[in-house]
């Protein structure tokens, strides 16, 4: 992934709540997807391998935090065992297996879990980061973003 998507994706994980940090790890989920089948096309094996082990870490993320009291929970934690599942084989076979099957479950969960986090109106999960204040300003089609500079120390002190 390069430098300016990991950028986008740091500062949304920052502003995110429970609901919206799902989203984001599913769209970087798909993002590795994209890239490893992108490897595959230029006969990248080792590229492949390694990204399609960063979508696998997303989906043991989303695994791990399941909370197993809910029912959906149990039902969620089917899906991803088997995409875990197509992962793990895709790297020992080094070619992908039903990843537009994978990528049509991410996508259908993606699009319920944005609207959950429509409804979702917790605090974001991480606490003392800056905040980011983006819109056009004075650059003609250019995005500028600029940070609260409030409380330098933000909660470190030694």
């Amino acid at each position: 992934m390069k430098k300016e998507k990991i950028s986008d994706y740091t500062l949304r994980i920052t502003q995110s709540n429970r609901s919206q940090l799902v989203v984001v790890i599913f769209d970087m989920t798909m993002e590795y997807l994209e890239e490893a089948i992108a490897y595959y096309d230029k006969e990248d094996l080792e590229g492949f391998v390694l990204t399609t082990k960063k979508a696998r870490a997303c989906i043991y993320e989303l695994m791990t935090s399941l909370d197993t009291r809910h029912k959906i929970a149990v039902e969620l934690m089917q899906i991803y065992i088997y995409i875990n599942k197509l992962l793990i084989q895709s790297v020992i076979k080094k070619e992908p297996q039903d990843f537009p099957a994978i990528k049509r479950m991410i996508r259908t969960l993606t699009e319920a879990f944005e609207e959950i986090a429509k409804q979702d109106s917790s605090a974001p999960l991480m606490g003392n980061t800056q905040q980011v204040y983006a819109g056009l300003t004075y650059g003609k089609g250019t995005l500028s973003e600029s940070y609260s500079t409030q409380d330098l120390n933000r909660g470190f002190c030694v």
